[in-house]
């Protein structure tokens, strides 16, 4: 878990460096600080990317547990807000200049009280999975 943080930590600035911004993908919550504005009623159900570009941003500090604080500029006048994103909270790092993307996997293993996997879709269910498979069959040469 500590090396992988680090490898995360090492894109964000590789990207920073070589493209000038990098979006990070954080979920809701009560960890994770996002300024005054908090988070919306949206952001909490999906989420909230941010982006870091070299003129947004000061004060940015890795912790050891891999969790990021910041004042990061929001909106048209990029008014700076202090935040706090926890480690566990960052799903991803990616930048489309460089068509890479890191999800982190691991955040994902957390269990709800129900008992069942937090954030798993129905796209990992079998009988979705089954739904999608199409046979090459029809598509195939037949020989005469």
């Amino acid at each position: 878990m500590k090396n992988q943080l680090k490898y995360l930590q090492n894109l964000f600035y590789d990207l920073l460096n070589d493209y000038g911004k990098v979006y990070i993908v954080v979920r809701y919550s009560d960890k994770t600080v996002i300024g005054k504005r908090g988070f919306t009623d949206e952001e909490k159900k999906n989420g909230i990317i941010l982006i870091f570009n070299r003129n947004n941003f000061k004060d940015l500090q890795w912790n050891e547990d891999g969790s990021v604080s910041a004042a990061l500029g929001f909106g048209a006048a990029n008014r700076p807000e202090k935040c706090y994103l926890h480690s566990e909270d960052i799903v991803s790092v990616f930048s489309p200049d460089a068509r890479v993307k890191y999800d982190r996997l691991d955040i994902w293993d957390f269990q709800d009280a129900s008992g069942k996997p937090e954030g798993r879709t129905s796209v990992n269910d079998p009988k979705s999975e089954e739904e999608n498979i199409v046979s090459l069959d029809s598509f195939r040469k037949t020989r005469k």
